[in-house]
C-alpha cells in the first residue's frame, strides 16, 4: 500500500513538473479563413507545445493585429506562429525578442524585403528546382523556360528559378510587368520563343485576362504551361504541384518543435513547401507529342 502511495505521488510530481516546463506557442490568425484554420489543425497535430490562439480580422487594417501585441507579450510565449501574410507583416519588426514563425505566405522574402532575425517559417511556394526537374523529365528537349512576374512580389522566386534552370542546363527567360496589359505583351513575346511557360504565383495570375491569354496561347502554339495548382492542370496546364494547407501547418509544427527543443531561433532558414501533390495532364502531353515517364506517373496524385 505504501509503495503504491509513493508511486502515485511520484507520478503526480512528474506530471506537475512536465506541465510547468511545457513550452507555449501563441498563434495569430483569422478564424474565418478556412485555409488558415486547416493549417492550424496541421500545426496542432504535430506541435508538442501548449497552444494559445489569438483571433484577428482579415480586413487589411494592421492596427488590429498590432493592438494584440501587448496581450501576446503579457503571456510571455516561447514562440509565436502567424498564419497569413498580413499577420506576418503586422508583427515583423514589432516583436523582436520572441521567435516568430509564419505559414500560409507566398513569397515571404519579397513581402518582408528584409527578414527579421527572429523570424522564419514555411513558404507556400513549391521549390523551383522541383518543378524544373519534372519539366525536364517530360520535355527533355526544351531548353528555355519563360516567366512574367511583378518585381515587388516575385523577384526572389525568379532568382531561385534562374538558379534551378542553370543547374539543369536550362535558361529562364523572365520579364517584369507592372500591369495586366504589359504582362500579356511580355508573355506574347516570350512564347514566340521555343519555351515552356512557368506561371508565377503573384498578383498577375489573379487577372483573368492574363490567365486566359496564357491558356489560349499555349493551346494555339502548342506550348507547355507549368500551372499553379491542380485546377490549372484540369484547365490545360501540363503539370502543377498543389500545396495542401494542413500539410503546410504540419511542416510548420515540425520546424517549431525543432526550434523549441534547441532553444535557438536565428539558425533556421525559410523553408519551401515540402508536401505538394503532383498533377499531370496526359491529354496535353499527347498534344505536345511527348510521353510522360512511368515513374513520374506513379508519383502523381491526379492524372487527367
Amino acid at each position: 500500500m505504501r509503495y503504491r502511495f509513493i508511486a502515485a505521488a511520484f507520478l503526480l510530481i512528474c506530471s506537475v513538473a512536465t506541465t510547468a516546463v511545457a513550452k507555449e506557442v501563441v498563434v495569430l490568425l483569422d478564424p474565418n479563413v478556412r485555409p488558415y484554420v486547416e493549417a492550424l489543425a496541421g500545426f496542432k497535430e504535430v506541435s508538442t507545445a501548449n497552444i494559445k490562439v489569438f483571433n484577428r480580422r482579415e480586413d487589411g487594417d494592421l492596427s488590429d493585429e498590432r493592438a494584440l501585441i501587448a496581450a501576446i507579450r503579457a503571456r510571455k510565449p516561447d514562440q509565436i506562429l502567424v498564419i497569413g501574410s498580413e499577420a506576418m507583416t503586422a508583427l515583423a519588426g514589432e516583436i523582436t525578442d520572441i521567435p516568430i514563425l509564419f505559414c500560409m505566405v507566398l513569397s515571404p522574402q519579397d513581402k518582408l524585403k528584409k527578414v527579421p532575425k527572429n523570424m522564419t517559417g514555411i513558404s507556400m511556394n513549391v521549390s523551383p528546382i522541383r518543378q524544373m526537374r519534372v519539366l525536364t523529365m517530360i520535355l527533355p528537349d526544351i531548353k528555355r523556360v519563360a516567366a512574367v512576374y511583378q518585381p515587388d512580389q516575385s523577384s526572389f522566386l525568379i532568382r531561385q528559378g534562374e538558379s534551378a534552370c542553370r543547374a539543369l542546363n536550362r535558361q529562364l527567360l523572365s520579364q517584369q510587368a507592372r500591369s495586366t496589359s504589359e504582362a500579356v505583351e511580355q508573355a506574347e513575346l516570350l512564347l514566340s520563343e521555343n519555351t515552356a511557360y512557368w506561371m508565377i504565383p503573384d498578383q498577375l495570375m489573379k487577372s483573368k485576362d492574363v490567365v486566359r491569354y496564357l491558356f489560349f496561347a499555349a493551346r494555339e502554339q502548342n506550348k507547355a504551361l507549368i500551372g499553379l495548382s491542380d485546377k490549372y492542370v484540369r484547365a490545360g496546364a501540363l503539370f502543377a504541384f498543389t500545396v495542401q494547407n494542413e500539410a503546410l501547418g504540419s511542416q510548420a509544427g515540425e520546424l517549431s518543435n525543432r526550434m523549441l527543443a534547441a532553444g535557438k531561433h536565428d539558425l533556421y532558414p525559410i523553408e519551401m513547401a515540402r508536401d505538394a501533390d503532383l498533377s499531370i495532364n496526359m491529354k496535353v502531353a499527347k498534344q505536345l507529342g511527348v510521353e510522360v515517364p512511368g515513374n513520374l506517373i506513379k508519383q502523381a496524385k491526379d492524372i487527367y
